[in-house]
């Protein structure tokens, strides 16, 4: 017989949630550790989604951060922590 276990909603990732929330933790890492940084994107790397993961991010980390693209390429973004 299968044991059954009652879990709370925001405890259970599922498909591509799990494996967002694993990436989204280093950006919630940088986020905490710093007032700014910058990211720069590897080869193949979607810079909308990464904007998307900082943004995200921040949420979850409780701040708001800004940010934009150093150049035109969009292969490094600059981010700061705006108002507290």
């Amino acid at each position: 017989m299968p044991k059954f276990t009652r879990m709370e909603p925001s405890d259970v990732l599922i498909g591509r949630a799990r494996s967002a929330a694993a990436e989204r933790a280093q950006y919630v890492e940088a986020v905490s550790g710093s007032d700014a940084g910058k990211i720069e994107l590897g080869r193949g790397e979607n810079p909308s989604r990464v904007k998307r993961l900082l943004s995200e991010a921040a949420r979850e980390a409780g701040t708001k951060v800004r940010s934009s693209w150093e150049d035109k390429s969009q292969r490094v973004l600059l981010w700061k922590k705006v108002g507290r």
